[in-house]
C-alpha cells in the first residue's frame, strides 16, 4: 500500500495543495518553506491525532484559510483514498494508515547508554530521537535482508551482518558491538572499543537512520518469529504497507557517505517499502540519481518536491521530473544549485 499522493486543506501553510508521492520521495527547499509541515501532516496521519508539543487545531489551522475550516490531510493510494479531519470539537481518523517509522532530526548524538522499551502490547520501535535502536536491533538483528540491500562486505544476510557492511561504507574498518540488559532496561554500544562519546557524532547519529531502512526493509528470521508479536508485525506490513520518513539522513556523514546513504535509500525503495526524505544534501539526491542511472530503482518510481515560500504567501512546491539516465528535466531557482553559483564566483577574474 504506497501512499500516491497527498492532499493538505487548510494545514500550516498550505491552505490547500496536493503534493504527489511515490516510492521515495525527496523533500528539498529552504528553510521555513514546507517541507517539515509536509511530514508533520504523515505524522499526524499515522497517527490520527494531533503531535505532542504541535498545539491545538488552531495552531495548524493555516493563516491563509477561515478560522471555521476544519484542517484536512487526505492520502490517496492505488485504490483509495482516506483522511484525518480535525476541527476544534471533532475528529475523523483514518480507516488505514501505513505501518510507519520516523526518524527526526533532533535523534540523540552519542550515549553512554540507552534505555530498551518496555511497553505491552507495542511493536519495538527505533524512536524519533532514536533512543530505542538498540532495543529494536537486538530484537530484529535474525531477520533477513533483501538482496538488494545486502552490503557486498557484509557476512549474511541477516539485518547484523548487513548493518556492519553498510557501517563499514561510512566509516571503513570500524568495529560495532553492542549489549542489552533486560535487568536494567538499559543498552549501550561500543565502536572500535570505545563508547559512542569517545568516537564522535557521524556513526551514532547514522545507526537510527540504518536500522530503520534495513529492519523495516526486512523478513521475518530464517528460523521464524520466536516472539508472538513477529507474525502480526509480518501480518500488518502486509496488509497496510510500510512508511519510513527520515528528516536530514544526511546529518555529521562525509559526502561520500552521504552518497551512499542516497544509494541504500533508492535500493529500499526499490524493495516494496516506500520512503519519505528531507534532506538539504546534493549529495544524497545525487545518490538517488546515481541508482537510477545504474537500474537499481526506476526513475519513475521517485519523486523531487522542491519548496518554496514568500513572505505572507502560502507554500509552493516544484516537481522536476527525473529521467532513467539520472538526470532532471529542469532545475528549479535554488533547487542544489549553490555548488554552481559558488564555483561561478570563484572563477571569475580578480
Amino acid at each position: 500500500m504506497i501512499i500516491t499522493e497527498i492532499e493538505l486543506h487548510a494545514f500550516k501553510s498550505f491552505p490547500k495543495k496536493s503534493i504527489v508521492f511515490k516510492e521515495l520521495t525527496l523533500l528539498a527547499g529552504l528553510n521555513n518553506s514546507g517541507k517539515s509541515s509536509v511530514i508533520q501532516a504523515l505524522r499526524m496521519y499515522c497517527n490520527a491525532a494531533l503531535l505532542e508539543g504541535h498545539g491545538t487545531v488552531n495552531d495548524i489551522r493555516s493563516k491563509f484559510s477561515p478560522a471555521s475550516e476544519s484542517v484536512r490531510i487526505t492520502c490517496h493510494y492505488d485504490n483509495n483514498i482516506d483522511s484525518l479531519k480535525l476541527d476544534n470539537s471533532t475528529l475523523v481518523k483514518p480507516d488505514k494508515a501505513p505501518l510507519y517509522c520516523y526518524i527526526g532530526a533532533d535523534r540523540l548524538g552519542p550515549q553512554t547508554s540507552l534505555p530498551l522499551l518496555r511497553s505491552l502490547g507495542a511493536f519495538p520501535q527505533i524512536g524519533y530521537k532514536g533512543e530505542y535502536v538498540l532495543d529494536f536491533l537486538q530484537q530484529f538483528q535474525n531477520t533477513i535482508v533483501p538482496d538488494a540491500l545486502k552490503h557486498e562486505k557484509a557476512e549474511g544476510k541477516t539485518l547484523a551482518y548487513v548493518l556492519k557492511g553498510w557501517l563499514n561504507e561510512i566509516s571503513p574498518g570500524v568495529d560495532f558491538k553492542y549489549q542489552t540488559n533486560p535487568k536494567t532496561d538499559s543498552a549501550y554500544a561500543e565502536i572500535d572499543g570505545f563508547r559512542p562519546v569517545n568516537v564522535g557524532f557521524g556513526l551514532s547519529y547514522t545507526l537510527p537512520i540504518l536500522v530503520a531502512i534495513l529492519g523495516m526493509s526486512a523478513k521475518a528470521p530464517a528460523a521464524g518469529w520466536e516472539e508472538r508479536w513477529g507474525e502480526e508485525w509480518e501480518q500488518k506490513k502486509k496488509d497496510r504497507g510500510v512508511l519510513i520518513i527520515l528528516e536530514n539522513p544526511e546529518a555529521h556523514l562525509h559526502p561520500q557517505g552521504q552518497t551512499a546513504m542516497g544509494k541504500l535509500i533508492a535500493l529500499a525503495a526499490s524493495c516494496g517499502v516506500q520512503i519519505v526524505v528531507e534532506t538539504h544534501s546534493d549529495h544524497l539526491m545525487d545518490g538517488i540519481r546515481i541508482a537510477v542511472k545504474e537500474q537499481k530503482i526506476a526513475a519513475d518510481k521517485v519523486a523531487f518536491q522542491y519548496f518554496t515560500k514568500k513572505p505572507n504567501e502560502p507554500s509552493e512546491v516544484a516537481s522536476p521530473k527525473l529521467h532513467d539516465n539520472g538526470k532532471l528535466d529542469f532545475w528549479p531557482e535554488g533547487f542544489f544549485d549553490q555548488t554552481l553559483k559558488n564555483r561561478a564566483i570563484l572563477a571569475r577574474k580578480g
